[in-house]
């Protein structure tokens, strides 16, 4: 098993393309986004579906090493933007050192 930083984002679908294009950025070596369908937290309820797709959340989710789990906690204020969005990060531990 090889050591590996979890990083999961959930922001607001219409800023995903750039989370994702500051991830490229940062040299992340990939990146998946799954829909989210709802969720409560400070802001309150939240539910994808509504008309236009305002409310819509995604969870971006990213295996990388730790430098650049580093790099982006330096870029916060970049990926926050005074708008919302939840970044936490774990420890994990993969299988194949080199996809990651």
């Amino acid at each position: 098993m090889h050591a590996r930083k979890r990083i999961e984002i959930v922001v607001e679908a219409v800023r995903a393309e750039a989370v994702t294009a500051l991830l490229d950025r940062l040299g992340a070596p990939g990146w998946t986004m799954l829909p989210v369908l709802s969720g409560r937290g400070h802001q309150g309820l939240r539910q994808a579906g509504i008309p236009g797709g305002v409310m819509d959340n995604v969870l971006i989710l990213c295996i990388a090493s730790a430098e650049i789990a580093e790099r982006l906690v330096a870029a916060a204020e970049e990926l926050l933007e005074a708008r919302p969005a939840i970044l936490s990060i774990s420890d994990t531990e993969v299988l194949r050192p080199g996809h990651f």
